[in-house]
């Protein structure tokens, strides 16, 4: 399991590497397809923080903290990381683990190649994690509107099987 900046560097360096820009929508969207697919493929999370169910679809906290200074604009820098004792900031690792690279190479391009509204607008359908996490908060507290690794697999096990 890795922090979700450093997968979110991993995802905008490929997209900057195809000449495409991202927004805080677009990435926060692709994070959590790739995780999906971890999931399901690997049976452990790609990253180990939970996603939460915001207004526009699961988030990441740490990546929109990081990006939150690009608005809607596309992100042209990396997130760092900040180390709190020495109080100054690094670039995270390059990513080598296999399962996860694997992951990225197998999903990514078929993400970067959807607007990032449209993702918004398939994380939003009935059933989705999404959806269910905000339906289950109408009548359960849920602080913070996580939504569960399980869920997510399950939702991921559903499409595979289709």
């Amino acid at each position: 399991m890795f922090d979700a900046r450093q997968i979110a560097n991993e995802i905008l360096h490929r997209a900057w590497a195809e000449e495409l820009e991202l927004t805080q929508i677009d990435l926060q969207k692709i994070l959590y397809f790739l995780h999906g697919h971890h999931l399901l493929e690997h049976g452990q999370p790609l990253i180990k923080s939970e996603f939460e169910a915001w207004d526009f679809g699961p988030v990441q906290r740490s990546v929109y903290d990081a990006f939150k200074e690009f608005g809607d604009r596309p992100i042209t820098e990396r997130a760092q990381k900040l180390d709190p004792v020495k109080r100054i900031t690094s670039p995270f690792p390059k990513l080598v683990d296999n399962a996860a690279v694997a992951t990225i190479e197998r999903h990514l391009y078929k993400y970067l190649e959807i607007p990032g509204f449209a993702l918004v607008d398939i994380t939003h359908q009935p059933g989705t994690p999404w959806s269910r996490t905000i339906e289950t908060a109408r009548s359960h507290v849920n602080l913070g509107m996580r939504i569960k690794n399980d869920l997510i697999f399950s939702y991921f096990e559903g499409l595979n099987a289709a």
